[in-house]
Order: C-alpha cells, then sequence, then structure tokens
C-alpha cells in the first residue's frame, strides 16, 4: 500500500513546499470553521443571523472581483499571487480581533472570501507549473488528499481544545491566521513561477473568453452541480437524521470522519490508478456515485435503528467514492481546457460559479427542508444525474493524462475571438 502510494506522488524539488503549505493552510480551516460563528459573536456581540448574513453578503461582493484576480494569475503567475493572497487572508483574520462594529467586519469578510476563491483558482494553476511534464493530476489529487487531512485535523485538535471562554474562540482566528502565515511562507521558497506556454497574445486562444468555450463552460456547470451536492448533503444531513429520523448524532460525526478519512487516504493512490480513464468518463461516473447519498438519506426514516446506520455508512463510502473520481476529474479537465498563458482567468471564472453555488446552496437547502426532505433529495438526484449527462457532450474526448489519443478536432475549444 505504501509503496503504491509513493509511486502515486509527484515528484520535483517543489513537491515539499507546495504539501507544505496545503496542509498547514487546511489545518487553520478545520481550526477556524467549526467556531467560526461563536469566533465572531464572541468578538463582535451581535447576533448569529446577523453575521450569517454579512457572511453570505461578503461572499456575494467579492465574485465581481475574480476576473481581476485572473488577470492577475495570468501576468504574475500563481505563486506571486498566492504569496499576496496568503498576506492579506492572514491580516484580514487578525484584523478580526481588533474589529467591535459590523461595517469593519463587513469589509474584512469581503477580503477573506475573496482571498480564499483567489486561493482555489491560483492553487490547480501553481500544481500545473510545478508538474511540468509531469501529469498534474497527480500534484493536484495531492492537493486534495493534505487539504482533507489538514481540515480534518485541524477540526479535531479544535474540537478537542474548544470551550465558551472567550481566549479560546479568539485562539481560533489568531491560530488560522499563524497556519496561513506559515503556508505563505511555504510558498515564498517555491522558484517565481508564470504560466507555461505561450507569451500571452501570441496564439489565438489567447483572446477566447472562458465564456466562449462549450467545453470548459460545461466543465464548469458540472462542477458548480456538484459543488451544490455536496454543500447540500453537508449542510442537510445533520439537520434530517436528528430533527427527522431521530438518529443518534454521533451518527452524522461517523458519516463525515469517513468521508473525511476516505478522502486523505485514497485520493492519490485512486487518482494514479485512474490516469490512464478520460477524465470525463471518471465525472460520468463519480456522479452517478454521488446519489447514493440522496437515496439512502430518503430510505432513512424507513429503517430500523441497526439497518439504517449500515445503509448510511455504505452510501456514505460509495458516495465518497464517487466525489474521489469526479471532484479531481474536474480539476484535470478545467486546467486541461483553459489555454497556458490564460489559465488564471478560467480558473477565476470557474470560482465565480463555485463562490456563488456556496453562498446560495444553505439557503435553498433549508427552504427545501421547510417543504419536505423528499424533494431536497429529489433535486440532488437530478443535479447528479445531470453532470453525468453533461459528460457525454464536447468534453467527452478530453484524453486522460497518460496514454490516450488526442481529442479530435471538432472536440476542441473553438477560437472564437471577442469583439
Amino acid at each position: 500500500m505504501l509503496k503504491r502510494i509513493r509511486e502515486a506522488l509527484p515528484t520535483g524539488p517543489g513537491v515539499p513546499a507546495f504539501a507544505g503549505a496545503t496542509f498547514v493552510n487546511s489545518v487553520g480551516l478545520g481550526i477556524y470553521y467549526p467556531f467560526s460563528l461563536l469566533f465572531f459573536q464572541s468578538v463582535l456581540g451581535t447576533s448569529l443571523t446577523r453575521i450569517g448574513a454579512a457572511l453570505t453578503v461578503a461572499a456575494l461582493l467579492a465574485l465581481p472581483l475574480l476576473p481581476y484576480v485572473g488577470r492577475l494569475i495570468d501576468r504574475f503567475g500563481p505563486r506571486q499571487v498566492l504569496l499576496v493572497s496568503t498576506v492579506v487572508r492572514a491580516s484580514a483574520f487578525a484584523g478580526y480581533l481588533l474589529v467591535d462594529s459590523f461595517w469593519p467586519f463587513l469589509v474584512l469578510s469581503v477580503l477573506v472570501a475573496l482571498t480564499m476563491r483567489t486561493e482555489q483558482a491560483a492553487t490547480p494553476a501553481l500544481a500545473k507549473v510545478l508538474a511540468g511534464k509531469e501529469p498534474p493530476g497527480r500534484w493536484l489529487a495531492l492537493s486534495r488528499a493534505l487539504f482533507n487531512a489538514g481540515f480534518g485535523l485541524g477540526a479535531l485538535a479544535a474540537g478537542l481544545t474548544a470551550s465558551a471562554s472567550p481566549e479560546v474562540l479568539h485562539g481560533v482566528g489568531a491560530g488560522n491566521a499563524v497556519c496561513i502565515a506559515l503556508a505563505g511562507l511555504l510558498y515564498a521558497t517555491l522558484p517565481r513561477s508564470r504560466p507555461v506556454g505561450a507569451t500571452p497574445g501570441t496564439d489565438r486562444s489567447d483572446k477566447v473568453q472562458p465564456w466562449r468555450s462549450r467545453p470548459f463552460c460545461g466543465v464548469v456547470a458540472a462542477g458548480a452541480g456538484l459543488w451544490m451536492v455536496a454543500v447540500s448533503v453537508e449542510v442537510a444531513l445533520p439537520v434530517h437524521l436528528v430533527r427527522d429520523v431521530g438518529a443518534p448524532a454521533w451518527t452524522t460525526s461517523v458519516l463525515f470522519t469517513l468521508n473525511t478519512v476516505v478522502l486523505a487516504v485514497f485520493q492519490v493512490p485512486v487518482a494514479h490508478r485512474v490516469e490512464r480513464v478520460r477524465p470525463a468518463v471518471l465525472v460520468a461516473v463519480g456522479a452517478a456515485l454521488h446519489i447514493a447519498m440522496p437515496a439512502a438519506l430518503a430510505a432513512a426514516s424507513h429503517l430500523a435503528p441497526a439497518p439504517r446506520t449500515v445503509a448510511l455508512i455504505a452510501a456514505m463510502v460509495i458516495y465518497t467514492v464517487g466525489e474521489l473520481l469526479a471532484s479531481q476529474a474536474v480539476l484535470t479537465l478545467l486546467t486541461a481546457l483553459s489555454p497556458d498563458a490564460r489559465r488564471g482567468s478560467y480558473l477565476a471564472f470557474n470560482q465565480m460559479f463555485i463562490g456563488l453555488a456556496n453562498a446560495l446552496t444553505p439557503l435553498l437547502v433549508t427552504s427545501a427542508l421547510d417543504h419536505g426532505a423528499n424533494l431536497l433529495w429529489a433535486l440532488l438526484t437530478g443535479c447528479a444525474l445531470a453532470v453525468a449527462v453533461l459528460m457525454a457532450g464536447p468534453v467527452r474526448r478530453v484524453p486522460a493524462e497518460r496514454g490516450a489519443p488526442e481529442p479530435d478536432a471538432e472536440d476542441r475549444p473553438e477560437p472564437t475571438v471577442t469583439a
């Protein structure tokens, strides 16, 4: 097992710093997220409803700024943008400790939301640059595996040390700021990077806007759809099992822990084993496997406690395998279909839709739950099936990372020049 994992890992001088930055950054997020609302309430002394509304508004306000972030990635390279992003985000979290009114809190929250989306756009671009001639999927898989491992470790550490004391809650923000700063220091040790490829403006594909590429937009829609399913499961599962089904609270903890462990342990070896499979096929199969969780949640109220627990655990394993396949393949397609010199702009365009889904899905889920959980499970099933169908479109012949033929000319993104 260990030998297979070593064979699946990327090589090169940038691996330790890239892996370390990803890990410590995710540890900070794991420390922060479980207690974020309590942290903000301890700082501001206001209602959770007002804080939640501010965070949603901040996430939406950050989205129109992402095209400019993409241009910065294209011009200066992902490493440089990540350096600035980590400095700004660490400073924002440190600034939370000093604010005592609503509007400074909102400004800092916009900066946090913007830099988080920036890192999600710049990290795959950096992985592509660092990979060189190596399959970039290995770097992307390593990033995802370490993110899940670090997030789980941070959440566990926060849970073991949490209390209602203001000192501990303030430590949540400070701990996250320190982790972000450490990630920035590790990014600084990487060599200066520019996107691989031609100088911007020397190729027709440089002039193609992301929304003009049908294959790329199809992958963006698929990624946003899968993100909506994942966020919906995360939000709805504990509410439905505890409130509607009457399952013990530990059931939710077991299911989420299982999901995190499988993603952290098996992401790299699974990505290595499926390198020869076309990514569109992996997305379609992974999307179909996502249906297992909504189906199990729909049946949960009709099962006795023991069979219900077994069914939910089995469904979570199937669902997580779908995550392993689809999320990795979506990233592979996004980087493969974006021109080298415009990769930052393309990935930032994708983050606009991920951010929108992230901001609106909790509201949609809670509204659907109030009208009956079965409606929500039907919507999630339909969303997963729609993603699978999308993969039969223009992206179906994008080659695997190794050993697959090049796509036919008719399947390549059309180099339409915008006016």
